[in-house]
């Protein structure tokens, strides 16, 4: 089972395919709606952000997983943190360990152990707090007592999704939610969110234009369409089985690149250029599609600008605040209001 998991997991970017035009058109902002503010150099292109306040930015690292990165909102006062990890003698694979910190608590998810942690801010020392968990590809806490994930289920020979909680029935899920198109793994592929001002889970396909919303017991509430019309996903693989594992064969179009949520809003890195779109600004810059997660309605779209030839690996929205991770590189934004903002301004 690990090494199933393990393979599918581990998935390689498939780069350099031909941009696909879709038929559709986006609405864009003025270039002076979003304003670079500050830039700090990580020394090191391995962190990711791990949390988000209206006043602190946290960062993680891949690499050296106890590490963590806090400072200001202006990417000022750096703070170096070591995390403690109570109650695992050893992990097998440890850079699997993701955390996410939600104020009063930080957590730690790692699908192949499994394990997932807690601990309170400022005290930095993780610890189970729950039963031993499924084994999982992807992990958001909900709550300060439940996580959302996609696991791996045997019987539906299928990625799946489901809660997991620290009092009984301990374990829920719901086999009807991702909906398979050829096979149950590359075609369910996506990216899972949770909505705290929402009280909402999220979750974005990437090989195709859907994304849907649900309770805290995984009751679909809705499916919702993004703007391409990519609705199959065209992807091919095959088993390989000297490794018990899955390769794609093929290279799909990557419709959501990266995705981000912040309060009723959803931010997607598309991967497919629209019909009003120059292919040379499309290529240099990355492009995101701003949704309303209580309609399903998209609004608008904007341009992140690359630095130093680099483009965004990981972003987060909090209000009007714009943080991205470009290479080894932190960069903040100040998104500005403007004319196509008066209606869906991004702190209402």
């Amino acid at each position: 089972m690990l090494l199933v998991l393990v393979g599918l997991y581990a998935i390689s970017p498939l780069n350099n395919r031909e941009i696909y035009r879709g038929s559709f058109s986006r609405d864009f902002t003025p270039e002076n709606t979003i304003i670079q503010k500050a830039i700090l150099d990580l020394g090191v292109n391995s962190y990711y952000i791990s949390g988000l306040t209206e006043d602190e930015v946290y960062l993680s690292n891949y690499t050296a997983i106890r590490h963590l990165l806090r400072m200001n909102i202006s990417l000022k006062d750096t703070q170096h943190i070591q995390l403690k990890i109570k109650g695992l003698d050893s992990v097998v694979r440890s850079q699997q360990f993701r955390t996410k910190i939600e104020p009063p608590y930080f957590y730690m998810a790692h699908g192949i152990a499994p394990a997932l942690l807690r601990g309170k801010v400022d005290q930095w020392e993780a610890h189970r707090f729950m039963p031993d968990s499924i084994y999982f590809t992807s992990a958001v806490p909900i709550d300060s007592n439940a996580f959302a994930v996609r696991y791996y289920s045997k019987t539906q020979d299928s990625y799946e999704l489901g809660v997991e909680t620290a009092e009984s029935p301990y374990f829920r899920y719901n086999h009807n939610l991702l909906q398979k198109q050829a096979e149950g793994f590359f075609s369910v592929d996506g990216m899972l969110h949770y909505s705290k001002d929402l009280d909402k889970i999220i979750y974005l396909y990437k090989y195709r234009n859907e994304y849907m919303l649900m309770d805290k017991k995984l009751n679909l509430l809705k499916r919702y369409n993004t703007l391409d019309t990519i609705s199959q996903a065209n992807v091919q693989v095959k088993k390989v089985n000297s490794e018990n594992s899955f390769e794609l064969t093929s290279q799909p179009a990557l419709t959501q690149r990266m995705s981000s949520v912040s309060g009723k809003y959803l931010y997607i890195n598309s991967g497919v250029l629209a019909q009003n779109e120059d292919e040379d600004q499309f290529t240099k810059n990355s492009v995101v599609d701003v949704y309303d997660l209580t309609k399903g309605e998209y609004l608008l779209s904007f341009y992140l600008p690359p630095y130093k030839n680099k483009g965004i690996s990981d972003f987060k929205i909090i209000n009007n605040k714009l943080i991205t991770i470009q290479d080894q590189y932190l960069i903040s934004y100040d998104i500005l209001n403007s004319s196509l903002f008066q209606n869906y301004t991004l702190n209402n």
